[in-house]
């Protein structure tokens, strides 16, 4: 049983990698692919998205703009923007 370890080492690091590379956008929240663009329009629908937000806090944005309790809408966009900007 030793043996088989020993001999079939390398091939046990290269699973324990892989396994890894894929559990680690779960673990992180960091996804190697961008969101669809369907998906931003259907979350940010009615949300002017600022040009200095960057393109992965574009949800975060949006999030924020529907969740904020301010009622003024300029104040809201400028809350919002400089939480993302941080």
């Amino acid at each position: 049983m030793l043996k088989y370890i020993k001999n079939n080492f390398p091939i046990f690091i290269l699973i324990a990698i892989v396994v890894g590379g894929l559990g680690y956008p779960f673990y992180s929240g960091k996804w190697i692919m961008a969101h669809r663009l369907g998906e931003i329009d259907s979350k940010c629908y009615g949300v002017n998205v600022a040009s200095t937000i960057e393109h992965g806090k574009v949800l975060l944005f949006c999030s924020c703009i529907h969740t904020v309790g301010i009622e003024n809408k300029e104040e809201k966009y400028n809350y919002c923007t400089n939480r993302m900007s941080k």
